[in-house]
């Protein structure tokens, strides 16, 4: 096992157990809201940034991050006008985000930054200052769910409530939007930008085959995104195949092993 001693494995755990974590506390959030598309969305827009970065030669995680926000400000005002349904109006971004970032990533196509690696993930490549903004995000959007967790939930789960003379429940949709934001951008050079989705989903899906409370569907969202992470790094250093698809086909070999063991546990 003399190759976790290698310093870019360590810094690739390190990175996956920063993305496991956050996408186990938002894909809960995710599933039970119906808005899985939103990360899709989310991790399509943060390609144009990337495109962005490419073009004016800074961080791709930089330009990333500029355009998340923006967009998650964009996405939360137009939806706030009640006329466009969600899932709908991720669509449109989404669509809109590839084709930006592709055309961005024709113009800088003589830049040394790599396209493939923000689109399908790079985590055996990533940085010590990636490693240290992974890190810094995680503990603001811990920080950030531990003191408004129930507003969060409330929101989520009844987005077409409001309260009277009141913006504060559009707000904390805003708050989830930049949090699914932040959580794209950290996936973005774990897993991918076409894979992020599905490190959100699979583990809130093979969850709640156990679970009865929100809280605990976190919790073991989280104990199973990391299973996933760990396993498929762990497959990858020793089988000639991407992280990236490592860590996604283990998850979905999880969920697929989950579904006989639900019927055994509830239903023999």
């Amino acid at each position: 096992m003399e190759i976790f001693t290698f310093t870019f494995v360590q810094y690739a755990f390190l990175a996956g157990t920063s993305t496991a974590i956050l996408t186990g506390l938002l894909g809960p959030m995710i599933v039970s809201s119906r808005q899985s598309v939103a990360s899709d969305m989310f991790a399509h827009i943060a390609l144009a940034g990337v495109g962005l970065a490419a073009v004016f030669n800074f961080l791709p995680l930089f330009g990333a991050f500029l355009v998340l926000l923006v967009s998650a400000v964009l996405l939360w005002w137009v939806v706030a006008e009640e006329k466009y349904a969600t899932d709908a109006l991720s669509m449109v971004f989404l669509s809109g985000g590839l084709a930006v970032a592709l055309a961005l990533i024709h113009i800088a196509r003589n830049q040394a930054i790599s396209f493939d690696t923000y689109l399908f993930g790079s985590i055996l490549t990533v940085t010590q200052t990636e490693l240290w903004l992974m890190a810094i995000l995680t503990i603001v959007v811990l920080a950030v769910l531990t003191v408004f967790w129930y507003p969060l939930l409330s929101v989520v789960q009844s987005p077409a409530y409001r309260v009277p003379y009141s913006r504060r429940p559009q707000y904390i949709q805003l708050l989830f939007f930049i949090l699914l934001a932040l959580t794209v951008l950290v996936g973005l050079k774990t897993v991918g930008g076409l894979l992020i989705g599905a490190l959100l989903v699979i583990p809130t899906l093979i969850a709640r085959h156990f679970v009865q409370s929100f809280k605990t569907l976190t919790i073991l969202s989280i104990v199973l995104g990391l299973i996933g992470m760990y396993a498929g790094l762990f497959i990858a250093l020793f089988v000639d195949i991407p992280p990236s698809s490592a860590i996604i086909l283990t998850l979905i070999a999880m969920f697929i092993l989950s579904l006989p063991t639900k019927k055994i546990l509830f239903y023999k």
